[in-house]
């Protein structure tokens, strides 16, 4: 039997990176993916899905430039997209065969095929109908997770469509419903808008889109959305959805009890992802696993010592710069010594809308639902001089601290063209649990977008250069304790 220090099943982000971690410790290591390398990460997901928004983006600008749509067509996209996932996926692979060739302290061995845990340190790995068993003192699961289905709505991925399917088509469809509202409808809404090819309809069962962010993103997406052409089925609840004469019917019933009745050429399902924890042989072996299919874990450790889970499986955030994080900290937690417990309170993410929206750490909703009593600052991008050069001066700064003499940081909410450049400074003072004022005397580059976060912090200091009191359309101040909204003096 083949013996390895560390197997790790999943080629995805996460599993790839504690498979290169245990390199690092000069360990043997065996990758076992089922399908392609990046997982869904690249093939069906972040990669894939940002290289169709980016592209989209460029089509837009291009044709408000000229004042006229262009043509494109579909092929373009996607073969823009697949040579992006291609030329990963090369990396990747060709990273993976060079360590082979060259590695003297280490050994890796990539296997494809499905893995199953069939003890604490045994896998059983099946291979075009064969099977064999490998050992591993380390077992790490990185599985990933797959879009989740609804019972009553038959997906065939021609017509009516997940996120996984919704790249395999051969067109741009004239018209498409996207059933849900949450970040992947809204950025596949975003690209097919921006493409302008396709009449997008968005049904959202909740008075507005993107629940879980604050008013005024939703909002601004939601009113640029709609300037596009977007039709948003608010406060709607979906009776049926299927396929009829190869098209998509479906019928809504709205809050004052009327009903509708549509049709599109496709319909894209997008109501959240589930781990793809089954077949696993993990409810065998004891392995505690919760209600929504996640494997329960302490750190990256579950039920069983040698056995860790990371990435989509342990049900935290899913984003490929948290699993890479947990991918390596397992590693660290088996061979090394990590600094520190896995923390999420200051995970950055970027939601690609119309425009984009970075985050970090809570947003006013969070912070009032937990009785934090803050202050909050709001700057609009035509108050950054970067955004006027670049005539994109729709979108906003939005920091909130503590309501202390120490003023520490509890989250940030940038929407508008480059504001994932700008978070990045806030989620290390958050993990480093420092106040905004560290940034008060930092010269920032100009003309430059993160420009906009200096001037927030004189306005939490009563020091802006535009007042608040006089640009009270552009600039908002002011504190929340228990139910109170008090207005921030600037003067």
């Amino acid at each position: 039997m083949e013996r390895y220090d560390v197997i790790v099943i999943g080629g995805g982000p996460s599993g790839y990176a504690a498979a290169m971690r245990a390199v690092d410790y000069g360990k043997s290591v065996c990758l076992i993916e089922k399908d392609k390398l990046g997982g869904a990460g690249s093939n069906k997901g972040a990669l894939a899905s940002k290289t169709m928004w980016e592209h989209a983006k460029q089509y837009r600008n291009a044709c408000r430039q000229h004042m006229s749509h262009g043509d494109i067509d579909w092929k373009d996209v996607k073969k823009r997209m697949n040579e992006a996932v291609s030329l990963w996926n090369f990396n990747l692979s060709c990273h993976i065969k060079m360590l082979q060739e060259e590695a003297q302290n280490s050994h890796i061995v990539y296997e494809r095929g499905m893995g199953k845990l069939i003890s604490a340190h045994e896998v059983e790995i099946l291979k075009s109908g064969n099977k064999k068993t490998i050992f591993g003192s380390h077992i790490i699961l990185a599985t990933g997770s797959t879009p989740r289905k609804l019972p009553n709505i038959e997906i065939d991925e021609k017509v009516i469509l997940t996120s996984d399917g919704i790249f395999d088509i051969d067109e741009f469809p004239k018209s498409i419903v996207i059933l849900g509202a949450g970040v992947i409808g809204c950025e596949f809404a975003t690209i097919f808008a921006n493409f302008g090819k396709t009449k997008v309809h968005i049904i959202d069962k909740m008075d507005r889109i993107l629940p879980f962010e604050d008013d005024d993103i939703s909002s601004l997406v939601a009113t640029n959305l709609e300037n596009s052409g977007v039709i948003v089925h608010k406060e709607s609840n979906l009776i049926r959805m299927e396929i009829v004469n190869g098209e998509v019917e479906y019928e809504l019933e709205f809050k004052d009890g009327t009903k509708s009745v549509y049709h599109v050429e496709k319909a894209l399902v997008s109501v959240g992802r589930i781990p793809n924890s089954f077949g696993l042989g993990l409810e065998d072996l004891g392995i505690e696993i919760s209600e929504r299919g996640h494997v329960v874990d302490d750190d990256t450790c579950t039920t069983i010592p040698s056995v860790h889970a990371v990435g989509d499986l342990s049900g935290h955030i899913p984003l490929v710069n948290v699993g890479e994080l947990e991918g390596r900290q397992a590693i660290d937690s088996i061979f090394g010594n990590p600094i520190r417990k896995l923390t999420y309170k200051n995970v950055s993410s970027i939601m690609f809308l119309d425009p984009e929206v970075a985050a970090v750490g809570m947003n006013e909703r969070q912070a009032r639902e937990k009785g934090i009593a803050h202050k909050v600052v709001k700057l609009d991008y035509s108050c950054i001089a970067r955004a006027i050069a670049m005539d994109k001066t729709v979108g906003f700064f939005k920091i909130i601290v503590t309501d202390d003499q120490e003023m520490k940081i509890l989250g940030m909410r940038a929407l508008g063209e480059g504001s994932s450049s700008a978070i990045q400074a806030i989620a290390l003072l958050i993990e480093m649990d420092k106040s905004i004022t560290e940034l008060e005397t930092l010269i920032h580059p100009h003309p430059s977008i993160i420009e906009g976060i200096q001037e927030c912090v004189r306005m939490l200091n009563g020091s802006p250069m535009f007042k608040s009191s006089i640009f009270t359309d552009k600039l908002k101040a002011y504190s929340y304790n228990a139910g109170v909204v008090s207005p921030l003096n600037d003067v």
